[in-house]
């Protein structure tokens, strides 16, 4: 795979990952944004003072899927993926 100057290197190389899910909006200043504030060491008090709200959008993964071409090398399939 040479991506290094952003051009595509052909079906032979292909590499990524795509996870699928449930998106949610975090309300502001709920204790699981708060928790992610501290995480994040982002000061609420600073984010009170904004104009607008900064969201937190909280994705619940339900598949995963990963695309190697590599894997052909060993026999399995370039596409893997798991579903939750």
């Amino acid at each position: 795979m040479k991506y290094k100057d952003g051009t595509y290197a052909g079906f032979g190389s292909l590499k990524g990952m795509q996870i699928t899910g449930r998106a949610q909006i975090v309300p502001p200043f709920s204790d699981v944004y708060l928790k992610v504030l501290e995480y994040k060491k982002i000061p609420a008090e600073a984010l009170k003072k904004l104009n607008h709200a900064m969201y937190l959008i909280q994705v619940t993964p339900e598949r995963i899927d990963f695309l190697n071409s590599d894997f052909k090398k060993n026999g399995f399939d370039s596409r893997q993926f798991v579903e939750f």
